[in-house]
């Protein structure tokens, strides 16, 4: 290895680490911040079932392997929000050093470095990299997959196939709706030639390794889960295609709803970016088409095409198609910016558009969580619907001045209040039937509940009771329309 082989390993090696150091440390800032999202508690609560009840409770919602990186740490012993928090921005971390990996295999030290800058300041990633989501999780193991597969550039071996299609399978175990990154092994047999010994034999033993592997084991672990009376396929696959049966199958290839899902996810994603830097990332694409590179291409345009079919569109589902556009901008930019000074400019015009779109958002999510500047659909769902648990802490403050003994909180999110009175008083979280069944055994409780130090809180949504027997103490307001809470005192003449 020549010294000047060595000085370029040892620097790429100092930047990676200080931008993955960088990414941790600026993430964890007042990460319990934002309140609680209702997808979030059911993964701190099915890590707590997985101990309680079985490991393979809530398995048909897809996300079992999500739910099991959150039983190593047990959330729901102490400090819930923040610990299951901060392990899914550890568990990215993988993910990001792929980022690096893949930016400086087609590009250099050049592009790794505009990688992990262009990560650092990704309002979408500070955004959702912080929430105990399943999206983060499982994208970080997508991106890992998509390195080990361009490996194939470099070298023709089975051990990356195999790598490959273990880290799809993981990835899809940990979040189901990952599925269409299973084409990633056949993008790089198509596009990538090692520059040596290359046969197309082996070209294709690569990919039925890579791909076998991965349908294999993903199909084992289905059919396992089956014999154990858990489906982990039909619920999300069957919401995705027909809505679970509500919509037929034709909807999905609507062109106009397919051209009105296109244009909401670009204009969520330009909220984020800044609607030029989201131009830019873009014309990275045509930049890197018109090289013939078409690897990464086809690593996002493929996915995320079959995102805009399906029929549920949710903005938290574009971790890896942004991080694959980071990528693609920053290999772009490398290939242009070949001088030294240009390369500066570059890096200094990054930094501007981090302290212009990312700092301000960043300063806002630690000290004034509600005022985010959120795109109107993220708004609605992670601030003001009745997923979110916004108004919660207002409820805990206000109840801190009564002698509670429990509540029955009868609220959308419930599991969140559970938690956030751990080690208080007991929160009893009754089960709610979105379809309104429930209410005559929830306003049956609500009486059985008279007695003394005995509180509840409604929300105002439709399948719970809109009151409750005792006395109204107060009605808590939340962000926009969202759903009031009611706390009433079930016992006050005890």
């Amino acid at each position: 290895m020549s010294l000047k082989h060595l000085r370029s390993t040892s620097l790429l090696l100092a930047l990676s680490v200080g931008l993955l150091l960088l990414v941790w440390f600026t993430r964890l800032n007042a990460i319990q911040s934002f309140p609680p999202f209702v997808d979030e508690l059911v993964h701190i609560f099915g890590s707590e079932q997985g101990y309680t009840v079985s490991p393979l409770a809530n398995a048909t919602l897809g996300r079992q392997g999500t739910i099991w990186w959150l039983m190593l740490f047990q959330p729901h012993r102490a400090s819930p929000f923040w610990i299951a928090r901060v392990v899914t921005v550890l568990a990215f971390l993988p993910g990001l050093a792929a980022m690096i990996g893949l930016a400086r295999l087609f590009a250099g030290t050049p592009a790794a470095l505009f990688t992990g800058l262009l990560f650092l300041f990704s309002s979408y990633h500070m955004f959702f990299g912080r929430l105990a989501l399943a999206d983060p999780i499982s994208g970080s193991v997508v991106l890992v997959a998509v390195w080990a597969a361009a490996r194939l550039a470099r070298r023709q071996r089975l051990t990356d196939a195999l790598l490959t299609g273990l880290l799809l399978a993981a990835a899809v175990v940990a979040k189901i709706n990952v599925l269409p990154y299973l084409g990633i092994p056949l993008a790089a047999a198509l596009t990538l030639r090692a520059p040596h010994h290359f046969t197309w034999r082996a070209q294709l033993r690569w990919l039925g390794v890579a791909l076998g592997s991965a349908v294999g084991l993903i199909t084992a672990f289905i059919f396992t889960l089956r014999l154990f009376g858990h489906d982990f396929f039909t619920n999300s696959v069957s919401l995705a295609l027909t809505q679970r049966g509500n919509s037929p199958l034709e909807v999905l290839f609507d062109p106009a709803r397919i051209l009105a899902n296109i244009s909401v996810s670009l204009g969520i994603l330009a909220a984020y970016t800044g609607p030029l830097a989201l131009a830019l990332l873009l014309l990275s694409l045509l930049l890197l088409a018109a090289r013939r590179q078409f690897y990464l291409l086809l690593c996002l345009i493929g996915p995320t095409a079959t995102l805009w079919f399906s029929q549920v569109q949710e903005s938290r589902f574009f971790v890896v198609p942004l991080a694959l556009l980071f990528i693609t901008a920053a290999i772009s930019l490398a290939q242009i910016a070949r001088r030294p000074p240009i390369r500066a400019a570059v890096v200094v015009l990054m930094l501007l558009w981090g302290a212009v779109q990312w700092l301000p958002f960043t300063r806002l999510a630690a000290t004034q969580p509600l005022q985010l500047p959120l795109p109107p659909e993220d708004i609605y769902q992670y601030l003001e619907s009745d997923a979110s648990a916004t108004g919660y802490a207002q409820a805990q403050s206000f109840l801190a001045a009564y002698p509670v003994r429990e509540v029955v909180a009868l609220l959308a999110n419930c599991q969140a209040y559970r938690y956030m009175l751990l080690g208080q008083y007991p929160v009893l979280c009754p089960r709610i039937n979105p379809n309104g069944s429930s209410i005559p055994d929830l306003v049956t409780l609500l009486e059985d509940k008279r007695q003394p130090g005995v509180y509840a809180i409604l929300q105002a949504i439709p399948y719970v009771p809109q009151t409750a027997p005792g006395k109204l103490l107060t009605i808590i307001d939340r962000p926009g329309d969202g759903p009031d809470l009611a706390i009433y005192d079930l016992a006050p003449d005890s």
